[in-house]
């Protein structure tokens, strides 16, 4: 699926505390909802297109993301 909150119903849930590189990570950043996705990299951090200005980077999972984080799923 091309959106965020689509992504976010794909693949099997996975809790928080057994990340692993590949899964998928969801927030609600914007708006209300899933509403972004990034791919988690190991040793919390992840990997996102953060914005037009910002371009591609990573990121850790804390204070702004990861007050954001909602759900992390894992596709086979």
């Amino acid at each position: 699926p091309h959106s965020a909150s689509a992504q976010a119903r794909m693949g099997k849930r996975v809790p928080n505390r057994q990340l692993k590189p590949g899964d998928l990570l969801f927030f609600s950043t914007y708006r209300r909802g899933i509403s972004h996705v990034g791919i988690y990299v190991g040793n919390h951090k992840f990997v996102h297109a953060a914005n037009r200005r910002k371009g591609v980077r990573v990121d850790a999972l804390t204070g702004y993301y990861g007050r954001r984080l909602k759900a992390a799923r894992r596709l086979p």
